[in-house]
């Protein structure tokens, strides 16, 4: 279904732009606005395919309720004939709201961020996903307004000088570096007055071909040697990526065919430069030079040429290896250069190249001369040659081995592994690459090999490992190996060691931010597979990398320690690469606010004077110079402190890779509810042991970040075979944290705080009490154990029979949904509160969920299982609310304060190999009232000795061990065998379309109007500062963007607006 049949009947607050078809735009390949063909179930193309239309066409629609309801449930799973009757869809009519949304349905109003960050399968965030850890196909009517959403309020708009001077390092000028002939840029000033000379306003087409040609013309000395300018705007690239960039520079070796009918498609793997043509129209322009504050356009089209910009430097960013990425916008006869890297964009003010070609022209052949690394590249990713030894090595790794394992629990492998013999003929390559016969050969034999770049291939370290794998691992890493896609070879750690890669299983589906890539690699030294990830992580005091908390808690990968988390292999912040835009940002405005203070201390100056008259500030070192520690102590103040958006801080982020021995599987892999409960069991024990014997909180616990580690039993039979056994694995402890040490006696109690300003964790598993408080209360053990919960729930819905008819409605609300207060900031979804409020979850009809067996009889155990921690839970929630409500009377001094933690439990006891041995019998029927109990109530003391049980591990793990444990008294648990059925998740489910529709009601226009600014300035429009990261929300809450040099401001001085007079038909965003 399209998201025009969403949105086919009238609702006043959305707009559809239906494009005519003009020159510019006809039926044939050429470029549209948003110039890529949408997928055939989007209909035309889109609401966002207008950009480049001379004439648009405005339309308010309205939409009838009941009829928008039936084609939600629809795009969820469900046609109308099998409408959910009970909590699928609210009956009782739209919601309003301060905030101008109106006429909401509670299926559109609940829907949210789709992310599950996992290991090996969950992920995907390749373009979203719609089933929490199942790939979607990108589809660009959906994904470039979403992708544009997240990336609001990360733009810097600067001045050309500005950008030349700070931004690249370029002393005095561009122009006095490059110092280009007068004849060539007096040509280049001819070709375009011809351009835009004629009576008519030139077309796209006409720019770019006349603009390419000065690029590429050698008269006059030529302005570009190493790189050529290349047309590419007509047709996607090869890859399937659905791009189309108008054009870019490439090496001279490496650009693409544009003289070919079937050619001019853009080569991703290889562009080193983008370019994008719009006609002269500031309805096409992304950004506006007239709001300093809010660079970012609001109106509809300058939006979507915003988005299309931000997914051609995602596109590169996900096909190439890259610390930054240099673009260039050309609208008309002006130009803007832009930097892209993980923190945000800094953008150029608008400058003429028709009255003056020579700062263009010399920033392009400055650009020309440059180093790859100069131009953005990550040195310590190497593009593999087609051919070439390494390359062949991941080819040969691709292939199906004899020896591969079967993965199935239970299934049986040979104990010991027995080399294959060498074959007499076999080729000098294939034996030197075949993953076996490698480790049964002396280096001196491999070194006489030739390709002597290539010689790191001959460091190999053998070692007495068992060298098979299961079938699964060889088979995702050849998967990965699609052609057209580029392999690369990657450095990681101080000791630069060498993994080689293909296409990673999940991409991060936002530009800023992480910037997650998982792959499946090969260890060259080892000759073994490998899970490598490569991201960005924030750097903020207390946290610290990934690789130092696996080493802590997995110090030798030994399992007998009872914690199960990946085996670490290498780890390490990549060559020193940070982010230069929230550097830049961050010194800026330190700067700034240090001379204002010894302005006001020594009374030499006004606030107002320590700008010069041009609003840039002076004597600012290139921003290379500046490394983080000379930010830190500032910036983390204001970034722990600061709830005002005019004073957020952009995020420092450190580029990092760790590779680890362990290649898992998800746990949509279990085949009983049995086997599910026993792997979350091994999760949440981890969990357990990390908190109890290292202090140490994951923060992240997810469905993605819970997985399933096949390995061989210990012992074996009688025919020399061995059982696979799964246990489960707590994996992604990048965000994990060291807990201050608290004992039961101590008087004062540190408290700990929230040090990070955005929600930690992934939304769907985030808990209602920590969603509720932030940022006032740091993430708890409750807290996560509510989310191992949430974790449990999901994939019982999901993969067990139970009542609930419209299970993707149900996932939609519960898990995806989200309500937004009159500041539009998120709050958990209703389903959600009231399960842990009121220990109830529901099925379609209003009965509470069962689960039951396949005769349709309930399944006894599981309901008990859900039915205990529930209880559990709506204590913890009664004594929350009692607190809240005492401080909301001034009874008690309670705000901001979440309940004090109770001390660190100690271990249970020693660890034990078998999962269930070292816990104790509980009951597994907890007494506790049924009756409602208001919140002025306090508590019984029982309410609050269950409440207190969720401060620690102990009853949690007990419950869970009790539900599986066959040594239970006086009736041991009965559980079925292989009682999975088929994902209830349809394969066409996808949320996006709900999540486009939400973000299109929240325009900026919806957003409540602050109070007056206490120095004068009238009130203005906030931008959402509801960020979630690594969540990346999808009704973004963008920060405010900023201006630093020329005469449009100060970007340390954010609360004002210092807006120029809009000019004759100046259209505001």
């Amino acid at each position: 279904m399209a998201v025009e049949q969403l949105v086919q009947q009238p609702q006043h607050h959305w707009e559809r732009h239906e494009p005519p078809a003009t020159e510019e735009f006809p039926s044939t390949p050429a470029k549209a606005c948003v110039e890529d063909e949408v997928d055939a179930d989007l209909g035309k193309r889109g609401r966002f395919a207008t950009a480049k239309t001379a004439n648009i066409k405005e339309t308010k629609l309205k939409c009838p309720e009941f009829d928008r309801k039936l084609r939600l449930q629809e795009e969820l799973g469900n046609g109308p004939d099998k409408s959910p009757r009970g909590t699928g869809v609210d009956d009782t009519g739209g919601v309003s709201s301060e905030n101008g949304v109106t006429g909401v349905s509670l299926a559109t109003l609940l829907v949210g961020h789709i992310l599950a960050t996992s290991h090996l399968r969950v992920y995907i965030t390749s373009a979203s996903e719609s089933k929490h850890g199942d790939y979607v196909k990108d589809n660009v009517a959906l994904d470039r307004p979403l992708l544009g959403a997240s990336s609001m309020g990360h733009t810097i708009l600067v001045d050309f000088e500005t950008f030349e001077n700070d931004i690249l390092g370029v002393k005095p000028s561009l122009a006095a570096v490059e110092a280009l002939p007068d004849k060539l840029v007096n040509h280049a000033r001819l070709v375009f007055d011809a351009v835009f000379g004629a009576a008519d306003t030139p077309t796209e087409a006409a720019i770019a071909e006349q603009f390419i040609k000065v690029l590429n013309a050698k008269n006059h000395g030529g302005l570009l040697n190493e790189h050529k300018a290349a047309f590419t705007g007509n047709h996607s690239s090869d890859d399937g990526t659905a791009s189309k960039v108008d054009a870019g520079l490439y090496l001279n070796e490496d650009v693409p065919d544009t003289i070919s009918s079937s050619g001019g498609k853009p080569d991703w793997n290889r562009i080193r430069l983008f370019i994008e043509f719009k006609r002269e129209s500031t309805s096409l322009d992304p950004f506006d030079d007239y709001e300093p504050d809010a660079p970012e356009a609001n109106a509809q089209s300058r939006q979507a040429v915003r988005h299309q910009i931000t997914n051609y430097a995602l596109v590169i960013r996900n096909c190439q290896h890259r610390t930054c990425i240099y673009g260039l916008f050309v609208i008309g006869p002006e130009f803007r250069l832009m930097r892209f890297d993980q923190s945000g964009i800094i953008v150029t003010m608008k400058k003429n190249y028709v009255q003056d070609p020579r700062p263009l022209l010399s920033f392009l052949a400055w650009f020309d001369k440059l180093l790859p690394e100069q131009q953005g590249y990550d040195p310590t990713a190497t593009l593999l040659k087609e051919g070439s030894r390494a390359y062949e090595l991941m080819d040969e790794f691709s292939k199906e081995q004899p020896s591969d394992m079967p993965y199935a629990e239970g299934s049986l492998a040979p104990a010991t592994y027995t080399p294959p013999q060498p074959r007499a003929q076999a080729a000098t390559v294939e034996s030197a690459s075949s993953p076996y016969n490698i480790r049964q050969k002396a280096k001196a034999a491999v070194a006489t090999l030739s390709n002597d770049d290539e010689s790191y291939l001959d460091e190999i370290e053998v070692d007495d490992e068992d060298p098979r794998v299961f079938k699964y691992v060889r088979e995702k890493f050849h998967q990965s190996l699609e052609k057209g896609w580029p392999r690369y070879r990657l450095e990681v750690g101080e000791e630069k060691r060498i993994f080689l890669v293909g296409k990673p299983l999940w991409t991060s589906s936002w530009l800023f931010g992480r910037g997650t890539r998982g792959y499946i690699a090969i260890d060259v030294k080892k000759r073994r597979f490998a899970f490598l990830k490569d991201c960005w992580r924030p750097f903020c005091e207390g946290l610290e990398a990934e690789g130092s908390y696996l080493k802590l808690l997995n110090p030798e990968g030994a399992p007998a320690t009872g914690i199960r988390v990946p085996v670490l292999v290498a780890h390490g912040d990549v060559a020193g690469q940070v982010t230069l835009t929230a550097q830049y940002a961050n010194y800026q405005a330190a700067h700034t606010k240090h001379e204002q203070q010894l302005a006001v201390q020594n009374a030499e100056l006004p606030l107002s004077s320590t700008c010069h008259s041009d609003g840039a500030i002076r004597n600012i070192p290139h921003i290379a110079s500046v490394t983080p520690e000379d930010l830190t102590s500032e910036v983390e103040v204001e970034e722990s402190h600061s709830q005002d958006d005019s004073e957020v801080i952009y995020r420092h982020f450190t580029h990092y890779r760790i590779a680890v021995k362990d290649i898992c599987l998800p746990f949509t892999e279990i085949t009983s509810s049995k086997q599910l409960v026993e792997l979350l069991y091994d999760c949440v024990k981890t969990h357990s042991l990390a908190y109890t014997q290292h202090q140490l909180l994951h923060r992240d616990v997810s469905a993605g970040n819970v997985i399933i580690l096949p390995s061989l039993s210990s012992l074996k039979d009688a025919k020399e075979k061995k059982v696979v056994t799964w246990k489960g694995v707590l994996t992604d402890w990048e965000l994990a944290k060291k807990v201050p040490v608290r004992n039961a006696s101590d008087s004062d109690k540190p408290q700990e705080v929230a040090t990070q300003p955005e929600r930690t964790g992934t939304w769907q598993f985030m808990s209602v009490a920590y969603v509720r408080n932030h940022p006032h209360w740091p993430v708890s053990v409750a807290d996560e154990l509510e989310s191992f919960f949430h974790v449990l729930l999901f994939y019982a819905v999901r993969l067990l029979r139970h009542n609930i008819g419209n299970i993707p409605m149900f996932v939609a609300q519960y898990f995806d949904g989200f309500v937004a207060d009159a500041r539009a900031q998120r709050k958990c979804s209703p389903l959600k509160s009231m399960a842990m409020d009121h220990g109830i979850i529901s099925g379609d009809d209003g009965r509470l969920l069962e689960f039951r067996y396949k005769e349709g009889n309930p399944h006894g155990e599981l309901n008990k299982l859900i039915s205990s921690l529930l209880r559990l839970f709506k204590a913890r929630y009664a004594v929350l609310h009692w607190e809240s409500y005492r401080s909301s009377t001034g009874s008690a001094l309670l705000a901001n304060t979440r309940p004090e933690p109770a001390a660190i439990e100690s271990d249970p006891s020693e660890p034990s190999n078998d999962r269930l041995d070292d816990e104790e019998d509980i009951e597994t029927e907890v007494p506790i009232p049924t009756d409602e109990q208001p919140a002025e109530e306090e508590p019984s003391e029982m309410i609050k000795t269950l409440a207190n049980q969720l401060d620690s591990h102990a009853a949690f793990r007990k419950t869970l061990a009790n539900a599986v444990n066959p040594k239970r008294k006086p009736f041991p648990p009965i559980w079925p065998n292989n009682d999975v059925v088929k994902d209830s998740m349809p394969d066409h489910y996808d949320a996006r379309l709900l999540v486009a529709a939400f973000n299109q009601m929240y325009t900026a226009s919806a957003v409540p109007t602050t109070d007056a600014d206490p120095n004068g300035a009238p009130p203005r429009k906030k931008m959402r500062t509801d960020v979630s990261e690594p969540s990346g929300p999808l009704v973004p809450q963008p920060q405010r963007a900023r201006t630093v040099g020329g005469s449009s401001g100060n970007s340390a001085r954010r609360g004002k607006s210092t807006r120029k007079e809009k000019g004759r038909g100046h259209a505001r965003g």
